[in-house]
């Protein structure tokens, strides 16, 4: 997931800290979106509205069952739509060409334009950090269903929180007796809920920072993530860099 061009982006930090961002920018960028809907998870009147949203056969199963399965398997197959980053062409079923305009404001983190060169119809995806536009739309990739999957799990009064890997994917996590769950909206279950390994078992993914983000705090959680630590501090180097993540969040 891209939330923008770093050089268009206001952290909120004062020039003396912008060396600190040129240094770790693929990761800085995120920082203010992730934050923004760390704070929607907390205003009520969003977690009131996304709660709506939900069948009650499906809160009474999931209260029911103490399980987070019935909802999973609804929000998965009944409510989002997943967006294809490569569209076809509707009417020449020809691939689109693809345009990203950076935006970063308070609605948008960008828009794809996708337009086919044979006909020249053209297709918007917009990238939304909003909670309840991405509900009205309710379609999107591993970003918007996390940013409202989460919404949702926290209107259940289950505190929720997104977690980015910084390779090209995002999903959440849930304090579950009191411990801090794997919970991934876009994957079938049961590898949906508390399957931390199978993103670097059958993905292949080689880890530097998984980050879990909170509207006041932003946690390292790589080594929930990762079967081969070792690799993990070697991809890192001599120098770890949470520390200064830490101080550009709170800033953000």
């Amino acid at each position: 997931m891209n939330a923008g061009n770093s050089s268009s982006i206001n952290l909120g930090v004062s020039k003396s800290h912008i060396g600190h961002l040129n240094q770790f920018s693929s990761y800085a960028h995120t920082f203010r979106l992730y934050k923004r809907i760390s704070e929607q998870y907390n205003d009520q009147a969003i977690l009131d509205s996304v709660k709506q949203l939900v069948p009650d056969r499906v809160l009474k199963l999931t209260a029911d069952e103490h399980s987070l399965e019935p909802l999973l398997h609804w929000f998965k197959n009944d409510f989002m739509k997943w967006m294809p980053k490569e569209l076809q062409c509707t009417r020449c079923n020809k691939p689109m060409r693809v345009q990203l305009v950076d935006d970063n404001s308070a609605t948008f983190r960008k828009t794809e334009i996708h337009t086919c060169d044979v006909c020249g119809s053209t297709q918007i995806f917009p990238r939304y950090n909003k909670i309840l536009r991405i509900a009205e739309t309710r379609i999107g990739r591993c970003s918007e269903w996390s940013i409202l999957f989460g919404a949702i799990v926290n209107s259940l009064l289950i505190q929720t929180r997104i977690v980015h890997d910084y390779l090209d994917h995002c999903w959440n996590e849930s304090l579950i007796n009191k411990k801090w769950v794997h919970i991934d909206s876009t994957l079938d279950y049961p590898t949906s809920f508390d399957h931390p390994h199978y993103y670097e078992q059958n993905w292949a993914k080689k880890y530097e920072y998984v980050l879990a983000f909170s509207a006041n705090s932003l946690e390292d959680v790589t080594t929930r993530y990762t079967q081969q630590w070792l690799m993990v501090q070697k991809r890192r180097g001599k120098k770890d860099k949470v520390d200064e993540f830490k101080e550009v969040y709170y800033r953000a």
